[in-house]
């Protein structure tokens, strides 16, 4: 019967993390937060986003108030994904998530990054070429980035390759995005 105690325990933890993920909040436990530097002023630093480090990929994807895949098969010999995420209204609701990665061959200047938005932004530049994604989702592609948005989440992916042809390289970046649906 003394067994038993921390069955109610385990099943309190489920339920307290179910509940971050239903409230729409990012869970910061287990995240760094990076200080702002400088001077700014009390209501300056309300209008910068407050930025958090995930010490591994997992726990930075389990922090986050929704669902987001990452790739697993990148076209080029990576170093792992490190992942930053931006709280912008500083009440873990309006997130930015970047994924980054770099060639492990330093000499090769391959680059990927990957936004996810779970709030509407404007990107800069007009619509670029309208390509679909396997599962019939539109993105624009403009220049080495695909934007499109899946779920409520809109997604950039940036791919920088100067050792392909542009034509391989927009292919590769329409594949990496695939692994993101």
């Amino acid at each position: 019967m003394k067994k038993f105690w921390f069955i109610p325990m385990i099943l309190v933890l489920i339920l307290i993390g179910c509940t971050q993920k239903q409230n729409g909040t990012l869970d910061t436990s287990e995240l760094e937060k990076e200080e702002v530097r400088g001077n700014a002023t009390e209501e300056q630093l309300k209008s910068i986003p407050i930025q958090y480090h995930a010490p591994t990929l997992k726990a930075g994807l389990e922090a986050l108030p929704f669902e987001l895949k990452v790739p697993e098969d990148l076209p080029f010999d990576a170093e792992p994904l490190k992942m930053t995420i931006e709280d912008f209204k500083h009440d873990g609701k309006e997130l930015v998530v970047n994924l980054e990665s770099v060639s492990k061959k330093r000499d090769d200047s391959i680059i990927l990054i990957i936004t996810a938005h779970n709030f509407k932004v404007e990107f800069g530049e007009g619509p670029g070429e309208e390509v679909k994604l396997a599962d019939g989702t539109a993105a624009d592609y403009i220049r080495g980035s695909l934007v499109f948005e899946k779920d409520g989440i809109i997604y950039s992916v940036g791919y920088s390759n100067p050792n392909i042809s542009a034509e391989q390289q927009k292919e590769e970046t329409i594949d990496i995005a695939n692994q993101l649906l």
